[in-house]
């Protein structure tokens, strides 16, 4: 288990349960607000989320795998037809929750490299917002733009 309650270290087996508390989607977050963890990289690219596949990825993928199997079985014993018919069935129906179990695996990778999943790092200062300047007033105000200004 990691320092906080109830979830497990990024880096286990079973770090991909911590995914389960992602928030994420339910919210928006404002200009300024940054993600709960530090970003390693902020548009990773492809190569970048394989490479940093690590034990929870692995996890996810495996835990998917097997109870898609059980859940591939279960849809394809009603199929009435021939067994070439069910056999088919079910090598497709697995393959593509296998598939699934990929992609949530690279999401789970990608989600932290961006910063919103844990990814043993933390932020030195705990707010939630970051201090914005503006580099631009001072010389706005020296030219014909200051009269175009919309703030």
């Amino acid at each position: 288990m990691s320092t906080y309650r109830g979830t497990f270290e990024h880096d286990s087996f079973l770090g991909w349960l911590n995914l389960l508390k992602i928030r994420r989607l339910q919210f928006l977050n404002d200009v300024g607000e940054r993600p709960p963890y530090p970003v390693i990289i902020s548009k990773p690219t492809v190569g970048d989320v394989l490479k940093n596949l690590n034990k929870a990825d692995f996890g996810l993928f495996a835990t998917v795998t097997f109870l898609g199997f059980f859940a591939a079985r279960k849809a394809t014993l009603g199929l009435t037809t021939t067994e070439f018919v069910r056999q088919r069935g079910f090598s497709i129906a697995w393959n593509s929750i296998m598939m699934a179990g990929a992609l949530f695996a690279c999401m789970n990778s990608n989600n932290r490299l961006t910063g919103f999943v844990d990814n043993g790092l933390q932020w030195r200062r705990k707010e939630q917002r970051l201090t914005k300047y503006d580099f631009t007033s001072e010389f706005e105000e020296g030219t014909i733009w200051k009269f175009f200004r919309l703030r």
